[in-house]
């Protein structure tokens, strides 16, 4: 029978608004986490590297430290990227709620 022809009881509500509640949390908390990881690595780039010769700091040969962080920084993005999207199109059914 198709969902919407199926009479809904107060407690099948109830349930529907706890699994509701649950997304909607972890919704937010991979949100606030990919946010997290990129911001602070940003912030300190950001903040630091301009104003001091800490960039310039030579490491390998033509490497210094500046492009070093750039490169992992951008790592860093397309990882959690994958991560978030990973976490964000994964299975939402009542299955994957409950277990």
């Amino acid at each position: 029978m198709h969902p919407q022809l199926i009479p809904s009881s107060p407690g099948h509500d109830a349930v529907q608004r706890q699994r509701e509640e649950i997304l909607r949390v972890a919704t937010r908390r991979t949100q606030r986490v990919f946010v997290i990881v990129n911001a602070v690595p940003l912030a300190v780039s950001t903040l630091v590297f301009p104003f001091t010769d800490i960039p310039a700091v030579p490491l390998l040969g033509h490497l210094t430290l500046g492009l070093v962080w750039g490169i992992l920084q951008c790592v860093l993005f397309v990882a959690t990227t994958w991560w978030h999207e990973t976490r964000s199109t994964r299975p939402c059914g009542p299955s994957a709620v409950e277990g």
